[in-house]
């Protein structure tokens, strides 16, 4: 096979996934990376097939760091394994991931440091996700994402409020 052969593959692959045929799409990118074991955008989409649909979390998490370890700048590869981090509860590791993340050219820093904050927010570091929901905020051009970190940042700061009353209370 050559180079364009995985790439007609892959993009093969992706349709069925558009049709909702996860099965035949997840096959033939199996059988694509027998051949092509280091493209990482088949490793990526195979993430996102055992994250979501087939919700096994031990080949999702594997799947995504093979995505990110051959497709370095396939900023797809960095998102998916942010909401995948979040899901599954490792919010250290989130934040550590998230922290190198940034770091990569053409990755989506908005959302990064929206994911980073999401960490801080579930590990109760209130003024942490605060800093840097306001940062996700600057790093987003989206007019509907931005919507969606304003309204973290009024949940944010409905906790923030409750619990500096119940220090109050119980002084």
């Amino acid at each position: 096979m050559r180079e364009t052969d995985a790439d007609s593959m892959f993009l093969e692959a992706d349709d069925l996934l558009s049709d909702n045929k996860i099965v035949e799409g997840r096959d033939l990118l199996l059988e694509m990376l027998s051949e092509y074991p280091d493209y990482g955008k088949a490793h990526n989409h195979l993430g996102w097939i055992y994250h979501y649909k087939m919700v096994n979390y031990i080949k999702a998490e594997k799947h995504y760091r093979l995505s990110i370890k051959y497709s370095r700048g396939f900023y797809a590869g960095y998102t998916n394994y942010s909401y995948f981090l979040i899901d599954k509860g490792a919010y250290k590791e989130m934040i550590t991931f998230g922290e190198k993340a940034l770091k990569i050219d053409g990755v989506d820093k908005g959302l990064i440091y929206n994911q980073m904050a999401k960490a801080y927010e579930l590990r109760a570091d209130y003024m942490d996700a605060y800093r840097l929901y306001k940062k996700a905020k600057i790093n987003s051009l989206r007019g509907n994402y931005i919507e969606e970190i304003n309204a973290s940042l009024q949940r944010l700061q409905g906790k923030m409020n409750f619990f500096e009353r119940m220090k109050i209370i119980f002084k």
